[in-house]
């Protein structure tokens, strides 16, 4: 019996190396046996980690291993520091994953003003990418690139039309602005870190492209934190976009006029919900041209000149909470209408500190706006309505 058990055993083994063989041999190319399950190392294609020399070149050449062969794959970097003078371009299908935030770093090094990602190479004219980056950080070096008179670069940019791109567990730190993306739609970012931008963390849109070219996206359950200047996140002609559990905060406020959220050039029937945003000028800037937008149940704490701004027409705001308890400041309103029509302010609710005497809800020259059932918290005037007509002001109280 047990000379029977070991010829089994010796033959198990002999068939294992032969398939082994069969898999190396027939190709030449390890890494197809890697690659099995569609997931290779970048140190395979002699990426280094931790070398004061540009991985950039080496990084495409990993990341087109799957393209070249028409695979959809995982490019895995192990942690380490990977310094990059040319922005990597994403293929399509192929996905970057890492060891984690602050344990794999794709930083920024050399003289060239690119951003650390750059557009993406798309396959047979197909705007779509398959792409996800997870656990890792990019960072642009902002702050000593600045000390040491080099141009300072953004995080990520894509201005090329793309969709199905998601960002989990991604961190983007010292950047100008950390993700600038353009044209992207049925995507989503995710679990993010934005850190220490000097503009907007997220930002969607540009002028050449209309309303509707960033679409369909999913920002979600990030963190934005030590901003420099502009907004947190930027919905720039962003439609049906959904911005819900963020974490949108200030140690010290900005010195410009932007806006934790802000939904400028005819950024249209987006959802805004459940977000956290504190220490910004504004809270939420809804600017001309933005319609349609469902805005609530916000937390906005000390804002410096308007908690809620809208320019705008044919939105609604309901059931968003204020809190102005830093005395030193003092904004205009909590909440501001201005040039504004059709509007719906409806239940939301203001907390502050004990001799608060700002305005509670401004109307200027704004119609047909419904101010209802809102509650108050100054020793100034509730709601004042200056100009405008046919605007209904019912059921709101004062603390």
């Amino acid at each position: 019996m047990l000379s029977i058990f070991s010829r089994k055993v010796r033959l198990s083994l002999l068939l294992v190396a032969v398939i082994a063989f069969v898999i190396q041999g027939s190709t030449g190319d390890i890494h197809v046996a890697q690659a099995a399950d569609n997931v290779i190392n970048a140190k395979d294609f002699g990426v280094k980690t931790n070398s004061n020399t540009s991985q950039s070149k080496e990084i495409q050449n990993a990341l087109k291993y799957f393209y070249d062969r028409g695979m959809e794959g995982t490019v895995y970097f192990p942690k380490g520091t990977y310094l990059v003078d040319e922005s990597i371009r994403l293929y399509a299908g192929v996905s970057l994953n890492g060891d984690g935030i602050g344990k794999t770093i794709f930083k920024k090094t050399g003289s060239k003003n690119q951003y650390v990602i750059g557009n993406p190479i798309l396959r047979n004219n197909s705007d779509r990418l398959d792409v996800k980056l997870s656990n890792l950080t990019i960072d642009a070096d902002r702050t000593n690139r600045e000390a040491r008179g080099e141009g300072q670069v953004g995080g990520i940019i894509i201005d090329v039309a793309v969709s199905h791109l998601t960002l989990d567990r991604v961190e983007v730190r010292d950047t100008t602005i950390g993700a600038l993306l353009r044209r992207t739609r049925d995507s989503e970012i995710t679990n993010s870190r934005f850190d220490r931008n000097n503009g907007h963390a997220i930002a969607t849109g540009h002028e050449s492209f209309p309303a509707g070219e960033f679409r369909n996206v999913k920002i979600t359950n990030n963190q934005i934190t030590n901003s420099g200047g502009g907004s947190g996140i930027n919905l720039s002609r962003a439609t049906y976009t959904t911005v819900t559990g963020n974490q949108i905060i200030n140690k010290t406020h900005q010195s410009d006029g932007y806006a934790g959220i802000r939904i400028p050039n005819n950024g249209a029937n987006n959802t805004v919900y459940n977000n956290v945003i504190e220490n910004y000028p504004r809270g939420i800037f809804v600017l001309t041209g933005a319609t349609g937008n469902n805005v609530y149940k916000n937390t906005i704490k000390n804002a410096s000149l308007q908690g809620l701004l809208v320019e705008s027409d044919g939105n609604t705001f309901t059931d968003n909470e204020f809190f102005q308890t830093n005395s030193s400041l003092k904004p205009d309103a909590v909440i501001r209408l201005s040039s504004a029509n059709n509007n719906k302010i409806i239940s939301n609710e203001m907390t502050t500190y004990s001799g608060f005497s700002s305005i509670g809800i401004r109307v200027t020259n704004s119609n047909t706006n419904e101010i209802k059932d809102n509650i108050t918290d100054t020793s100034g005037k509730s709601v004042s309505i200056e100009g405008g007509k046919n605007n209904v002001n019912t059921g709101n109280r004062n603390r």
